[in-house]
């Protein structure tokens, strides 16, 4: 049986930009695989990539928009008076630029959950991380701190017909490499997104997303949705229950939800 690291956790309003998205900062529904991966390197320190499979899911209250300071500028772009409204001086050259206001999506109140099956070696280093991390995290922008509810380890196990209790993300048919892993959808009429995942440094220093395995379609799976095979389950209802009967409590909504709660690892 294997094991993975549930992550449970919350952020009152939050933005992961799509990166086409520029006049007005347009946001994913869920956070993409770069996104968590990158909050989990920073967690545990890592300055090399360390592959690990994740499964994203989430629940929010809607979506708003608001108003943000936006500045905006050219490079040698000198100062023009009338033109600039914020003149930065360096080395005695003036350069211009720009101050003003501009759109962002925001999500409201997302519970997300997020499954992480690290290499063996690297598991219990990710665990800790995440259980007692060296700052606080955040996912999304760097303001959008992560409210950390919970960090379990918990067992995993494929299970056939299980259903979505949250909005996941689930790869298209052709981004599996392994036919076993492959997840077969009822119904494919549902939004698909072109989702970044791993990048790599070029000889310049900058970062670029690989060819093979740096960008991931795919679906925006929602909540109510049948599995009939290549899901799995994990045993935190189990955990849960455990936990109330050791405290003397009553049976808690919140592991009867969690029964046979799909997982979809990528």
């Amino acid at each position: 049986m294997e094991r993975a690291i549930r992550l449970q956790c919350f952020q009152n309003l939050v933005n992961y930009r799509k990166p086409s998205s520029f006049i007005i900062k347009e946001t994913f529904p869920l956070p993409p695989y770069s996104t968590v991966l990158g909050m989990i390197h920073a967690a545990c320190g890592y300055t090399e990539f360390h592959p690990m499979k994740l499964c994203i899911q989430g629940t929010n209250s809607g979506m708003i928009s608001e108003l943000y300071t936006r500045y905006t500028f050219s490079a040698g772009t000198k100062f023009k008076e009338g033109r600039h409204n914020i003149c930065i001086e360096d080395n005695g050259t003036k350069y211009g630029a720009f101050k003003g206001i501009a759109n962002v999506e925001l999500i409201c109140e997302n519970h997300l959950v997020i499954h992480i099956v690290p290499n063996e070696e690297d598991f219990m280093t990710v665990y800790h991380a995440l259980k007692n991390p060296p700052q606080y995290l955040s996912l999304g922008r760097y303001e959008d701190l992560l409210d950390i509810e919970r960090v379990d380890i918990v067992e995993i196990h494929r299970e056939d017909e299980v259903d979505l209790k949250r909005d996941m993300y689930i790869p298209v048919e052709w981004e599996w490499k392994n036919s076993e892993d492959k997840i077969e959808l009822p119904n494919k009429q549902m939004t698909v997104y072109s989702l970044t995942r791993e990048y790599e440094i070029t000889k310049q220093g900058l970062r670029r997303w690989k060819k093979e395995g740096g960008r991931v379609k795919a679906y925006y799976c929602p909540k109510g949705t049948t599995l009939e095979t290549g899901a799995y389950t994990d045993n935190y209802a189990e955990i849960r229950e455990a936990e109330n009967e050791k405290d003397g409590n009553k049976k808690s909504k919140d592991a009867e939800h969690e029964k046979d709660a799909a997982i979809v690892l990528y």
